[in-house]
């Protein structure tokens, strides 16, 4: 099931990635900092991340996936799915 968050910039977010095409692994939650905005948010570990402002991470390398998160100044959309 996808849901969409929106987290309220700027940066950090407080979540890392795992995965992406580099590695044939889809884009992956694998860590929420507690207390940051990613842990206000429902966001959980492990969920996969669909698209980053409306971008679809299909066919992203971590790093494309990285710098596109890392340009987003004022507000970061993520479509995730549990």
């Amino acid at each position: 099931m996808a849901y969409s968050v929106t987290l309220n910039g700027p940066g950090p977010w407080g979540f890392r990635l795992q995965g992406g095409k580099d590695f044939n692994m889809p884009l992956t939650i694998s860590r929420i900092t507690p207390g940051s905005k990613a842990a206000q948010s429902q966001m959980n570990q492990g969920d996969l991340v669909v698209a980053i402002d409306g971008v679809n991470t299909d066919s992203m390398t971590h790093l494309e996936a990285q710098n596109k998160i890392k340009s987003a100044s004022h507000n970061l959309s993520l479509t995730l799915q549990k």
